[in-house]
């Protein structure tokens, strides 16, 4: 079986870079550092220089800036489809082992409506990891297999444009299971 690699790790080199992801400032991370300069000033503010409200409020200071120094750091990664500027959602769909080779087989030859008639079971089998951009007009999809412990990729990054990703982003916008 031939490895590939996960998807969020290559689809910037396989779309040739038509997905680019972002880092989003995180707000939380805003208003925590901004929660703790007002604690700090609210410390140096309490007249009694032996009232524990002023240890209270630097400790809490020095939390706070901390937790928003972590939050900052590890922010929001966003995917972006450029040509059109929207957006991508990541999830996943998955589907019964046995319907491992019909769903690669739909895939590969662009057989969007058969998708429809596959069995689905959720957390086991096959997984189909998709990013599909929010107007539709950009999807990737890659499927993975179930061995013990982990899912593993089993077919390429797929990737459709325009009428195909339309066609497609159907399957995933009427999913009701």
């Amino acid at each position: 079986m031939e490895r590939y690699t996960v998807m969020t790790e290559d689809i910037e080199n396989v779309t040739n870079r038509e997905v680019v992801r972002q880092n989003r400032v995180s707000m939380a991370s805003i208003g925590l550092m901004l929660a703790a300069v007002l604690a700090t000033l609210g410390a140096f503010s309490v007249p009694d220089p032996n009232s524990s409200l002023s240890t209270f409020l630097l400790t809490a200071a020095v939390c706070l800036f901390l937790g928003g120094i972590v939050k900052f750091f590890t922010g929001r990664n966003c995917y972006f489809f450029k040509p059109t500027g929207s957006r991508i959602k990541r999830m996943s769909v998955y589907f019964d082992n046995k319907e491992r080779q019909v769903l690669k087989d739909c895939l590969e030859s662009k057989e969007f409506e058969r998708l429809k008639g596959l069995k689905r079971q959720i957390n086991s089998g096959v997984k189909m990891d998709v990013m599909l951009s929010s107007d539709n007009r950009f999807v990737a999809v890659q499927l993975s297999e179930y061995v013990p412990y982990t899912y593993e990729a089993f077919s390429p990054v797929m990737c459709y444009y325009a009428e195909d990703a339309f066609l497609l982003s159907d399957f995933f916008r009427n999913d009701k299971h």
